[in-house]
């Protein structure tokens, strides 16, 4: 009786068989399929964003086109619509809700062995494997630099990087350097010596669309305002001389200051040059717009070398974790707020917030970060969709530290993918006026600082006034 049941068994499946082949191999059958997974596709796209030329249908187009992931769309659309649905459902087409970030889903950890860290850097990594190179090529399929899986590849990875720092141009730094320059001035350094520093790149895409920028700028038909995004985690006021602990469990020491020590003296030679500039479009400004970032965003106001030290010290509050989306956040809301109240620019989208309209000036944002922030595939992915924001990132860290240089290869990673992002790397013991050179030559890509301007002995910080592990 087994026997029986399982030979009908069989013989109903094979039935079924045949009638799956049947069906795949009809055309009009084949045809009718497609043709009923498209009209899905359709009434979800229409569903979700409206009609072509509705507000929010404009607003994934261009999302598309800032991705540069619009042919790879259209192309899924027409060959596999039943994926292009699971991608709009995943939200992959779309810029990041405001409701995702402040609930941080996407910074959220996949469960213990997921190839992906986190739902953004799955997402960021679709975008970077699937879109177009600035130029238009396209590229060798990456994945994700993840510290977590194997901590002996970061190290590998990092000291292979590590390598390749080469000192500093002598001839430049006899001019360059200053004896105001923070390693000089704190007694727990040994070396008087300026640390060896990889070499930064400034991809071709990078300069090109700097290039394109600066036309705008001297024709009128291109404005351009910064603002400082700055790094106030707890990790910033670690001792180098004490030790800091690695992700590897390997306390390293390090002869040079602190984090914070040498984020407060860039800050304060680049206001001296930032506002000088800023005062040309807006001669009331008396500061730079500044937020700062740990676990949440905070907008600080204007900052100026006008009470430099009281305001530095009075409103940068250090301590907490490193989320760069909540900055970034604050950055993108008060920016769009004061140009909507000066000029009336932009449009407010109760999904994805903030929208820029025609017209708009362009931000020049300078972001000092001193390590992985746990939302850094979210802010890496975000930035892609932002054309209207020019962002240059210091990485400040630790001297021949292996987890600061795979932090520095895959911010290079991205540099090299969104001409909208300069990258440098500063870390060790800084020749600063040569590092503020470099930032604000990325930072202005007209009238940037030259070298009479950033020699000026004013633009020091007193000698008296070096800051102690104390003060923050």
């Amino acid at each position: 009786m087994a026997d029986s049941q399982t030979k009908c068994n069989e013989q109903e499946a094979g039935k079924l068989g045949i009638i799956r082949r049947l069906f795949a191999t009809d055309p009009k059958r084949k045809q009718q399929k497609a043709q009923d997974q498209l009209a899905k596709a359709d009434d979800l796209m229409y569903r979700r964003w409206g009609a072509p030329g509705s507000p929010t249908h404009e607003l994934v187009m261009r999302y598309w086109v800032s991705t540069r992931m619009q042919q790879h769309w259209w192309n899924l659309h027409a060959e596999q619509p039943a994926q292009f649905r699971k991608y709009i459902k995943s939200g992959y087409m779309e810029p990041i809700p405001t409701k995702w970030i402040k609930t941080r889903v996407l910074a959220s950890p996949y469960f213990e062995g997921s190839y992906w860290e986190t739902p953004a850097e799955e997402r960021l990594y679709y975008v970077l494997n699937h879109g177009t190179m600035p130029d238009g090529s396209t590229h060798e399929k990456i994945s994700p630099l993840n510290i977590v899986r194997n901590r002996y590849e970061i190290i590998a990875r990092g000291n292979e990087r590590n390598s390749r720092q080469v000192p500093l141009d002598s001839q430049k730094l006899a001019d360059y350097q200053s004896a105001s320059d923070v390693f000089h001035l704190d007694r727990h350094i040994k070396s008087n010596q300026y640390s060896y520093q990889v070499p930064n790149i400034v991809y071709e895409a990078r300069t090109r669309a700097l290039h394109e920028l600066a036309d705008g700028i001297i024709h009128g038909t291109d404005h351009l305002e910064t603002m400082l995004l700055i790094d106030v985690s707890g990790s910033m006021l670690f001792r180098p001389h004490a030790g800091v602990l690695g992700p590897d469990g390997v306390v390293r020491y390090h002869d040079q200051p602190s984090n914070i020590c040498l984020v407060e003296h860039l800050v304060h030679r680049a206001l001296h040059h930032m506002i000088p500039r800023a005062q040309r479009e807006r001669p009331d400004q008396v500061g730079i717009d500044t937020v700062t970032f740990s676990s949440k965003g905070r907008y600080i106001g204007q900052l100026s070398p006008t009470n430099f030290r009281h305001d530095w010290y009075s409103k940068v509050k250090l301590g907490g974790g490193t989320q760069v989306m909540q900055g970034w956040q604050v950055v993108k809301n008060t920016y769009f707020e004061h140009q909507h109240a000066r000029a009336g620019h932009g449009r407010f989208d109760p999904e994805f917030g903030w929208q820029p309209t025609p017209g708009m000036p362009k931000l020049s944002l300078l972001v000092f970060l001193d390590g992985e922030a746990m939302d850094m595939d979210e802010f890496e992915l975000e930035l892609l969709g932002e054309q209207w924001a020019y962002v240059t990132i210091a990485l400040v860290g630790m001297e021949n530290c292996p987890h600061h240089h795979s932090h520095a290869i895959e911010l290079e990673r991205v540099a090299r993918f969104n001409p909208h992002v300069g990258f440098y790397d500063v870390h060790g013991r800084v020749c600063e006026r040569m590092v503020v050179e470099d930032l604000l030559s990325s930072v202005y890509p007209v009238d940037p600082p030259q070298y009479s301007e950033v020699l000026k002995p004013e633009y020091d910080l007193p000698h008296n006034e070096l800051p102690t592990y104390s003060q923050y």
